[in-house]
């Protein structure tokens, strides 16, 4: 009776391992998700358009949106939040970045693979210099659009977002194509900008304003952790914090509290911290630093002790 039992447990065994490899045999794998930026806005039907365009590649795949309130042309600013992004993302996603104030001239339309293991489908115009600067670019690729064209788009040339990125950003997540197959590699042969770097002298930092934090109106800086510390800045005490404009005007000079976050002041009170990336920024809780100030990215900032 036990032999029986075992000879029945086995075969019991074997029936549910072969129907297990079967299933696994025959599940879709997931394939690498498509995210989406521009300076499009949503008040018209552009960004729905790309997404249409992708869905109708692939119609599995997973789309979804890093902004398209970037500032219009704004390509470092763009170039700034892919880098603020990507990380958190699997490897593989597929980022279309459309900021392309010179859409339908010579300027290249290309898709890059990170050292990190991201693809970017962008304009050639400087959208790749902060990725470039802090993973690295293992290779990229000019698109060949006599293949990767959304058909029957070629007597547009205002909408390369739709008829180019989308639609070549969609294939590839849907690996329609390799990345091989996107086109010739030009690695050696694309544009970046001069990205501002912060410095130390005399027990003073200067650095200036990447970037705005949305709505909020927080300046986000270029200045590190590493250059607070070479002045002996601390968490709790005041620091001296100084911007000028691009005609180094002083526009603001103040001391404020050096904390880890909004609250560790009143509401109304400025504040300056640590941003969600690790870098020095400043704030004021509840309300709107850059607003009230009238501070613009590039501005120039200076902080002591």
């Amino acid at each position: 009776m036990f032999i029986k039992l075992k000879q029945q447990a086995i075969k019991v065994s074997k029936l549910l391992s072969a129907c297990y490899i079967f299933v696994l045999g025959n599940v879709a794998i997931a394939k690498a998700p498509v995210v989406l930026m521009t300076d499009f806005g949503l008040t018209d039907g552009a960004v729905s358009t790309m997404k249409g365009v992708i869905y109708t590649v692939d119609s599995s795949l997973t789309v979804s949106d890093l902004s398209h309130n970037v500032e219009a042309f704004n390509v470092q600013e763009a170039s700034y939040r892919l880098y603020q992004v990507m990380q958190y993302y699997p490897k593989g996603t597929v980022f279309v970045s459309v900021v392309d104030p010179g859409v339908g001239t010579a300027r290249k339309s290309i898709v890059a693979e990170t050292n990190n293991g991201y693809f970017i489908v962008t304009p050639d115009n400087g959208t790749l210099t902060n990725i470039a600067a802090v993973y690295g670019i293992k290779e990229i690729r000019e698109i060949d659009e006599t293949k990767n064209r959304l058909e029957n788009s070629e007597k547009s040339h205002t909408f390369y977002g739709r008829d180019v990125f989308a639609y070549t950003g969609g294939k590839l997540a849907a690996e329609k194509i390799t990345f091989a197959e996107v086109g010739p590699n030009i690695l050696k042969d694309y544009i970046k900008f001069p990205i501002q770097t912060s410095q130390v002298k005399n027990n003073t930092i200067y650095g200036s304003v990447i970037i705005l934090d949305g709505d909020y109106g927080n300046l986000w800086t270029n200045i590190s952790p590493e250059n607070l510390k070479q002045i002996g800045a601390e968490v709790g005490k005041q620091i001296q914090v100084e911007i000028l404009d691009k005609k180094d005007k002083v526009i603001y000079r103040k001391k404020i509290h050096y904390g880890n976050t909004f609250g560790d002041v009143k509401v109304g009170t400025e504040v300056s911290y640590l941003n969600s990336l690790g870098n020095f920024a400043i704030a004021i809780n509840q309300s709107n630093f850059a607003k009230k100030y009238k501070i613009k990215p590039e501005y120039k900032i200076i902080v002591k002790m």
